[in-house]
């Protein structure tokens, strides 16, 4: 009888000891757990860190290279680039000059001068015509901004690359940086010239860079091909004035937040 009774006291002594063993195991996973779950967490958050900082990088870099190529190739290469995405708008009272901004909805969406624009709707249309060498589009006026003199042609399907797909706020010429304009001149189609920055307002910026009628509208992008303003008067030789492409957000383009 003692031993059967020793026997069950080693059984439940022995169970004890399992079940302490097992809670102590049971306590050790969960605090396992706990610290993996929370470096896991850290680990997600650098992984964010990261990438945000890579993409901030990527930005950066390809700028670097866009003002590389222009110093190393001179204007052409911007040049070239940009009359791809430049039209001649013909109006019922006139010429002008109209560049691809951005897409969306299968749709592609330029930007020109008010003043163009009313060339065609003080003749009852809003229907004008889009010229780039041998090829035509019909394009709809959508949004006018009598105020900064801008106004939005709409044309289906996607027809140039945009130059302004994404507004940046930042963009703040200087007294003195370069300045490309791209434009139809008298309906000289593809004209570029060149010059600098003369002199800046928060509502427009004077340039010397040679412009005649048919230039409203066009485009002028400094030196890392980044759209600074739209061209929308002269005041003589070597004084032309731009609409800042901020004041774009006013009105006619109202998704700036990007």
């Amino acid at each position: 009888m003692v031993l059967g009774g020793l026997l069950g006291l080693t059984g439940v002594a022995l169970a004890a000891l399992a079940i302490a063993f097992s809670h102590n195991e049971a306590d050790r996973r969960a605090q396992a757990d706990s610290v993996a779950r929370t470096q896991l967490a850290l680990l997600r958050q650098e992984l964010g860190e990261l990438q945000s900082a890579r993409s901030t990088l990527a930005g950066r870099l390809a700028a670097t290279e866009r003002k590389l190529a222009s110093s190393e190739g001179g204007v052409a290469p911007l040049a070239a680039r940009m009359l791809r995405s430049v039209f001649t708008v013909e109006t019922p009272y006139g010429l002008g000059t109209a560049w691809a901004a951005w897409t969306a909805d299968g749709s592609t969406f330029l930007i020109t001068a008010d003043h163009v624009a009313e060339d065609a709707i003080g003749n009852g249309t809003r229907s004008v015509t889009l010229r780039q060498k041998a090829r035509s589009w019909k394009g709809v006026i959508t949004r006018t901004d009598s105020i900064n003199d801008l106004a939005v042609i709409r044309v289906k399907g996607e027809i140039a690359p945009p130059l302004w797909q994404t507004p940046d706020s930042s963009i703040s010429p200087k007294p003195g940086d370069k300045l490309l304009l791209v434009g139809s001149p008298y309906g000289l189609e593809g004209t570029v010239t060149t010059g600098i920055v003369s002199r800046v307002r928060y509502d427009e910026v004077q340039t010397d860079a040679a412009a005649n009628p048919g230039n409203s509208g066009g485009p002028a992008v400094d030196s890392a091909g980044t759209i600074v303003g739209v061209l929308v008067s002269g005041g003589g030789e070597n004084l032309n004035f731009l609409v800042p492409i901020q004041r774009a957000c006013v009105t006619v383009r109202r998704d700036c937040g990007g």
